[in-house]
């Protein structure tokens, strides 16, 4: 773990938004998540304030850029999806430094085909992929079993156990429900069922990858059940949220696996340009980790991928807040910079 002995720490605004439409048990999952936070930043001693909105970030007027850092968990206005690029860039046009990825990266990963375009052009392994954007081409694909991404969205968004087809008809079908619910196109590539790893990295000038968490689905006999959907994620009740296993560090067994796993990340992070922490997902085809995504804004709810990861090398929910928030502090005015001149 660092020395932050000579650190100067910003006051930290948590900016966090919530839609009154969303369902109760998402209302309570993000106050579950803010209260979270809150606690790891008290643990750390900083003097901090929340900010809770919905369509409107007037509310920022009162705070100063120069002695205010913003914890970045804006992820929409006005209840559109999609739209953390355009809460990063109001805070860049008001002077705040934050935490996370800057506008254009979120732009960019909001296309799963072009980051699979990037991530190609560099070299980096990951699958091949075709974007559909009628029913009617679907006899072309022939590679089953296959699973069926909106183009546009990421995360998890829009992935259930129906992603995953095993021929023309269901992939058709598939094509049709991504065009008629999200109005997008239809990305699809094989389904791997092999063993599947996140890992998370953190860092901008000097990058680390954090040890692979593995999501074990060993527990699952029907292969659609074994990818990590939003209700595995989510729901307290489901199966998977309540049996699977995750171990860190991973893979125990193959130790060749998981110095891949992290030089990949370490490369596919670079890539798409993310800033001070994200996450990459991969499975495994033979021996080379594939990628499957790569995400600027990944959860950080206790049991999520960043804070256990970072707490098997030391670090406590808090402290892992603290490096993050040092990575962000660089881009403040020089009263605010990481470390204090002797």
């Amino acid at each position: 773990m660092p020395d932050d002995s000579r650190r100067t720490r910003p006051k930290v605004l948590v900016l966090n938004n919530e839609n009154p439409a969303w369902p109760a048990p998402d209302l309570i999952w993000g106050q579950e998540m803010l209260a979270t936070l809150v606690a790891g930043l008290r643990e750390q001693g900083y003097v901090f304030e929340t900010y809770v909105y919905f369509d409107d970030l007037s509310g920022l007027d009162r705070y100063a850029p120069e002695e205010w850092l913003i914890w970045n968990w804006g992820e929409e206005l006005a209840g559109q999806p999609w739209t953390e690029a355009e809460v990063a860039a109001e805070l860049e046009r008001r002077g705040f430094a934050y935490t996370g990825s800057p506008p254009d990266v979120f732009r960019r990963v909001q296309s799963r085909a072009g980051v699979k375009h990037r991530l190609e052009a560099a070299g980096l392994p990951t699958l091949p992929s075709r974007v559909f954007t009628i029913a009617a081409e679907a006899s072309d694909w022939k590679l089953y079993p296959a699973i069926v991404k909106g183009a546009n969205q990421h995360a998890s968004y829009g992935i259930t156990r129906e992603s995953v087809v095993t021929n023309a008809t269901e992939l058709a079908d598939r094509i049709r429900f991504i065009r008629t619910e999200f109005s997008d196109d239809a990305l699809v590539e094989p389904f791997l069922d092999s063993r599947e790893f996140h890992v998370a990295v953190w860092g901008n000038d000097q990058l680390q990858a954090l040890p692979p968490m593995e999501l074990d689905y060993s527990i699952f006999s029907d292969i659609r059940d074994r990818l990590y959907t939003y209700e595995w994620k989510f729901d307290r009740l489901s199966v998977g949220f309540r049996h699977m296993k995750m171990p860190c560090p991973a893979p125990a067994d193959r130790p060749d696996w998981q110095a891949r796993l992290m030089a990949v990340a370490l490369d596919a992070y670079r890539v798409i340009g993310l800033r001070d922490y994200g996450r990459v997902d991969m499975r495994m085809l033979g021996d080379e980790p594939q990628i499957l995504d790569v995400n600027a804004n990944p959860d950080l709810d206790v049991s999520s991928v960043l804070p256990v990861c970072s707490g098997a090398v030391g670090y406590t929910y808090g402290a892992m807040l603290d490096r993050i928030i040092s990575y962000a502090a660089e881009r403040m005015p020089a009263r605010y910079s990481v470390r204090q001149m002797i």
